[in-house]
């Protein structure tokens, strides 16, 4: 009988990782049959949609609560499809609140449950790491920093590499691409994937561009729109009508707005195409510190999950370069800021040269705390489980037959 593997995605980040992931398994496990929760990542690459990634694409407190009812509605669903088609190992990526009670419900059906990017119980939810441990297997981190804390706490962890380390090195500085001038200074602003985060940061990201105008006329700047938005969202932010775009190809439209271009589409190659930017909190903050762009992070979050996250998060960084670095190597804005503030940050990153080199210098010297090749290394692991015999003697017999209803509950 061939290898069955479901595979899950919760949003396009984890759609990206696991379309890469299951390229490197078929090569390794040719015969495997892959079936789960998908994106167009995966599905390109030959996994069979179960569910699709749409609905379960949210972020914030209020926002999953609010999407609660569809997501338990879909959970037993799927619980009744995997009854019927019995997994052998399953791949969880990211997206940890949907995908630990899942990872539970399939251990007790008999699956090897990898946990692929690990839930960052380090920011909060510490004790949570107990829950990690009982609904997984085996942890496939892509972060350095996280092997002590998981290690610590008995959880089975694998630092199998970094994501963004792979796509900075392909990354190109042809502004040909995009119709922008080579000798222009240019701003990038990056506001994020999800419309909530749109609404709430471009706003201080245009404020920015205001008063950079002011300042410096010369500067032009490029917005990037991330492939799942619709570009209306983008034109009522800017105020305008959007013009036809300047370039179209199958993954990039390029719209020129007088001193501004929006793109959509290749935000890596963006990045390394600007003199600063401004990107929101998240691994897009590791995508432009390792293409070697000086940047600002900033997030805006709904005040109700901001009060939140502020009684539970204790880190003294948000952005994952700072993490990495561990101390603050680039300046966040986080929630209460003005464009002016913002402005100040980028005209230094523009024009002082001292500052500019500085910041160069210590992004270049990230590169040597993460690793690469990640799809290979995650699907080696993954592959060696395999034929090492997937230790199924820790799965407890006879409870692949229990109802939906106790596998999901907590």
């Amino acid at each position: 009988m061939a290898l069955k593997i479901f595979v899950s995605a919760g949003e396009p980040s984890g759609d990206l990782l696991a379309g890469e992931l299951l390229e490197q398994l078929k090569i390794l496990l040719p015969d495997a049959e892959f079936f789960g929760i998908c994106g167009p990542r995966m599905r390109a690459a030959g996994c069979e949609e179960l569910f699709g990634i749409e609905e379960l694409s949210v972020m914030g407190f209020v926002e999953v609560l609010k999407h609660l009812s569809y997501i338990k509605r879909m959970e037993f669903s799927l619980l009744e499809e995997i009854d019927q088609r019995k997994p052998d190992i399953a791949i969880l990526v990211d997206y940890p609140g949907f995908h630990l009670r899942l990872g539970d419900a399939l251990k007790l059906r008999g699956a090897f449950v990898f946990q692929y990017v690990a839930p960052q119980l380090w920011a909060w939810h510490e004790k949570r790491t107990k829950i990690l441990k009982s609904s997984t297997d085996e942890v496939l981190g892509i972060m350095p920093f996280e092997v002590d804390f998981f290690r610590q706490r008995d959880v089975n962890f694998t630092y199998v590499g970094t994501p963004q380390v792979d796509r900075a090195a392909k990354a190109s500085g042809n502004r040909g691409r995009f119709g922008l001038n080579p000798s222009d200074k240019i701003v990038g602003f990056f506001p994020g994937s999800r419309k909530g985060e749109i609404q709430r940061l471009l706003p201080r990201m245009l404020a920015a561009r205001d008063s950079l105008r002011k300042s410096d006329p010369s500067i032009r700047f490029a917005i990037s729109a991330a492939p799942n938005l619709s570009l209306q969202l983008f034109a009522e932010q800017l105020g305008v009508e959007l013009p036809p775009p300047a370039i179209a190809t199958d993954d990039l439209k390029v719209f020129h707005i007088g001193d501004t271009t929006l793109v959509q589409g290749q935000s890596i190659h963006l990045m390394k195409c600007s003199d600063s930017a401004v990107v929101t909190s998240g691994t897009a903050t590791l995508e432009c510190a390792l293409v070697g762009t000086p940047m600002a992070v900033a997030y805006v979050m709904q005040n109700l999950s901001y009060k939140i996250a502020k009684h539970f998060v204790k880190l003294p960084h948000i952005s994952l370069v700072n993490l990495v670095a561990d101390y603050g190597l680039v300046k966040e804005f986080v929630q209460n800021f003005s464009g002016d503030e913002l402005a100040q940050e980028l005209t230094r990153l523009i024009s002082d040269e001292t500052y500019r080199a500085q910041k160069k210098s210590e992004l270049d010297r990230l590169n040597d705390k993460l690793k690469g090749n990640l799809a290979q290394k995650a699907a080696e692991t993954i592959a060696s489980c395999y034929r090492e015999g997937l230790p199924r003697s820790r799965h407890l017999q006879g409870l692949n037959n229990r109802p939906l209803e106790s596998a999901t509950s907590k």
